[in-house]
């Protein structure tokens, strides 16, 4: 009996990876699974959880709702959806659906970087102590959110003084309406649980496929929360990920809630990183998720295959402050910058010709340049779709309003083009990916021409 369990469980982990890994969409598809899986379980449990409540209360005949009937019926409550009682109801789908997504986030990587990933021994290890531990937090819910969610509805009727007969109907409307609150408590975890496990997955395939470098790759739009735009485009190293994946799981080993929240931060969606570099980040912010409902990924980071552009860029990905020397590089790459063409800079010049006093094109476009040869300017560094940007900035007027503002020029280092050259009122770009970091450029002109 229990070998031809063992055998039907192994059969339908099989079964659940042969299915789905083929999926171009593997992970929106496990996740489905998983969502439903959890909700669907927790919906019967609920329920065969009223249904003996409601029995227990007949039996225990007409009187008042007492504080020990309250005890009573929370006991018959965890008997179905109580630690031991949630995670056997859950065990299935969570150890086969775990195991599914860290091989799809393994294999995303292997399809990205054009390898097959191979199992090691570590890699087996890691996965059956972080199935475990995904099903130790199923079972933790009832410690961490239903025990209390039920017991203050009974501790309600205690209070209120209902008797026994009129409990009946309430008891079983007020149930059902918690049941409906605990799903959207599921579908959390179950969002958390695959999005962790299908980066852990990943960890292993960027060892697999030799990767030392990830990008933090958000999902830019009206819903990317604070933490996550500040963590888009990072760069962080696979030895960095790997571990944190380590702190996370020994801590699951042992047990030790605290250790492995430690390990794996999840942040409020208001936290905000945007002043802090990467070298400077918590032990406990690598790779995501970084808060419940996290839609960011990592991807493995190739650079350019230019030293000083790749270091550059790195550094306004990662916020991170250039040396002066590095600054000074910066300054004689972009002060032979020119127009992408004629065109273009006609263009420019006609759009923002008013807000300064030149008298014709070719003054324009030498101010531009005059403008990153100074000292008495800052100079930043930001991307913006993609590609490394210094923004040279001083403060000035306006030559038509005469409104106090900022001159600007910027330049795309990596093809060293001069892409605007205006009058700003204020700082600041939305359209920037990774925001502007300013550098120690003020007054390096200086000594770099001296």
């Amino acid at each position: 009996m229990i070998a031809d369990a063992a055998i039907e469980r192994a059969i339908a982990r099989r079964a659940t990876r042969a299915a789905i890994l083929k999926d171009s969409e593997a992970y929106q598809r496990l996740y489905g699974h998983l969502q439903t899986a959890m909700t669907n379980s927790w919906t019967d449990a609920m329920r065969e959880g009223i249904a003996a409540s409601l029995d227990r209360l007949r039996d225990l005949g007409p009187g008042a709702f007492t504080k020990s009937d309250g005890d009573q019926i929370m006991r018959v409550l965890e008997a179905s959806v109580g630690e031991d009682a949630i995670r056997a109801a859950m065990r299935g789908p969570v150890i086969n659906l775990s195991d599914a997504l860290f091989r799809v986030g393994a294999q995303e990587v292997g399809e990205a970087a054009g390898v097959s990933i191979g199992f090691e021994p570590t890699d087996l290890d890691a996965l059956d102590i972080l199935k475990s531990g995904n099903l130790y937090w199923v079972g933790e819910s009832w410690n961490t959110h239903t025990q209390d969610l039920l017991a203050k509805a009974l501790e309600d009727y205690f209070q209120e003084g209902m008797t026994r007969e009129g409990l009946t109907r309430r008891f079983a409307e007020d149930f059902a309406a918690l049941t409906e609150r605990g799903q959207r408590y599921w579908e959390l975890l179950a969002d958390h649980t695959a999005t962790r496990t299908r980066e852990m997955g990943r960890v292993t395939g960027y060892d697999r496929a030799g990767a030392e470098l990830v990008q933090v790759r958000a999902q830019l739009d009206e819903r990317t929360t604070a933490i996550c735009r500040a963590m888009h485009g990072r760069i962080i190293t696979v030895a960095r990920m790997r571990r944190q994946r380590a702190d996370y799981l020994d801590a699951m080993s042992r047990r030790d809630q605290a250790a492995a929240k430690a390990a794996w931060t999840m942040h409020g969606a208001k936290s905000d990183f945007r002043n802090t570099a990467t070298s400077g980040l918590p032990d406990g912010t690598a790779g995501p998720p970084y808060h419940f409902r996290c839609r960011t990924i990592t991807v493995i980071y190739f650079g350019t295959g230019d030293a000083e552009i790749d270091r550059w860029t790195r550094a306004a990905y990662d916020r991170e402050e250039l040396s002066r020397s590095e600054v000074g590089a910066i300054v004689r790459r972009a002060r032979d910058a020119t127009w992408p063409n004629a065109r273009v800079a006609r263009r420019h010049f006609g759009k923002h010709r008013a807000s300064f006093d030149y008298d014709d094109q070719a003054s324009y476009s030498e101010g531009a340049i005059d403008l990153i040869r100074r000292g008495n300017r800052d100079v930043f560094l930001s991307i913006r779709r993609g590609v490394l940007n210094a923004t040279f900035v001083r403060r000035g007027s306006n030559a038509d309003t005469g409104k106090a503002g900022f001159e600007v020029t910027a330049v795309d280092l990596a093809a060293n083009r001069i892409t605007t050259h205006h009058w700003r009122e204020k700082l600041g770009v939305r359209r920037d990916e990774v925001p502007a970091q300013q550098q120690p450029g003020r007054g390096v002109i200086k000594w770099l021409f001296s």
